[in-house]
């Protein structure tokens, strides 16, 4: 079956509610279940309430069953790799090997202001992120690992112990075409990007590009992309979500629509979904803001997705 996944944005929100709901998208048979890796909130009034993700994900984990726990993405300047790929082998172990290491450059420029924490120009935090995957994927694979980078230097290091599964997924998010795509090319087994299907058809062919550059078989990763996703039968309702979402996190209006959401009937959904199938894309992840949208999750799991399995069948 298509791979289908829900992030939950953990702003304006309670503990409670992000339980239940992974909770439901356990039950309903998601394949992925995330959230995001900011400490303001991104949707609305950004000096609200926002929960930290990876304890989010350490929660999960230990509740759920069978989905798969991620971040979509962790930024890479937030800490060290080293840290990093310790967090998720033991985020693997608490979720009996189901864990997803989602990783990308980091954007949010207030956040990185806001705590001190340096942020740098764009080429240097694609670099950061080029030997952060390094390491991580060493860490994660290698019993010893020794590295001396320009921003990143580590000694005869370990991981122990190692991921309960064979080998930890690594997702990349972001499209910058000749470095993000490449480290993805390297290191990843995922990567997300965002656009509508002529961008994200082009993202992935240079990936494959990167891919035969690099001599790795791009059948080894799983291209994805998302956005956000309302499910209803008129767009009456559709537009009283959207106020909803507006009116709960304080927003001045309705939050832009992007161009890979998808809004209205299974039947619409499922054909915006398939013209992204048919650019490449292999996987949806879908992005959700509070109040939580119960309707959606069930009707994307238990209508959508068959109405795109037999439009790209």
């Amino acid at each position: 079956m298509i791979p289908f996944g829900i992030q939950l944005h953990p702003q304006y929100v309670t503990w409670d509610d992000l339980r239940e709901t992974g909770l439901l998208v356990d039950r309903l048979g998601y394949d992925y279940l995330m959230t995001w890796d900011h400490f303001v909130p991104l949707i609305g009034d950004a000096t609200g309430p926002n929960l930290e993700g990876w304890q989010i994900l350490a929660a999960w984990g230990a509740v759920t069953k069978n989905v798969k726990i991620g971040m979509l993405v962790t930024g890479n300047t937030y800490r060290h790799p080293a840290v990093l790929a310790n967090m998720a082998v033991t985020l693997d172990h608490i979720t009996n090997g189901r864990a997803i290491l989602g990783l990308g450059g980091a954007w949010h420029e207030a956040e990185h202001k806001m705590y001190g924490i340096p942020f740098d120009t764009v080429p240097i935090r694609l670099a950061k992120l080029r030997e952060a995957s390094r390491i991580i994927r060493s860490l994660l694979d290698n019993e010893r690992t020794t590295f001396a980078g320009k921003h990143y230097t580590i000694t005869d290091a370990i991981c122990e112990p190692k991921p309960v599964q064979g080998r930890l997924p690594l997702m990349i998010g972001g499209g910058g075409e000749q470095v993000t795509l490449r480290v993805t090319a390297r290191y990843a087994d995922i990567w997300h990007g965002f656009g509508g299907p002529e961008v994200t058809g082009k993202k992935i062919e240079i990936l494959r590009r990167h891919c035969e550059e690099v001599g790795r078989a791009f059948a080894e990763i799983l291209p994805t992309t998302g956005g956000g996703a309302i499910v209803r039968d008129t767009e009456e309702r559709v537009r009283a979500r959207l106020e909803e979402v507006r009116a709960h996190n304080r927003a001045a209006a309705p939050a832009a629509v992007q161009p890979s959401a998808a809004y209205g009937t299974p039947d619409v959904v499922a054909e915006r979904l398939a013209a992204q199938w048919h650019a490449g894309v292999r996987g949806f992840i879908f992005g959700m803001s509070p109040p939580y949208d119960r309707e959606t999750i069930e009707r994307l799991i238990g209508e959508v997705r068959p109405r795109l399995e037999q439009l790209v069948a």
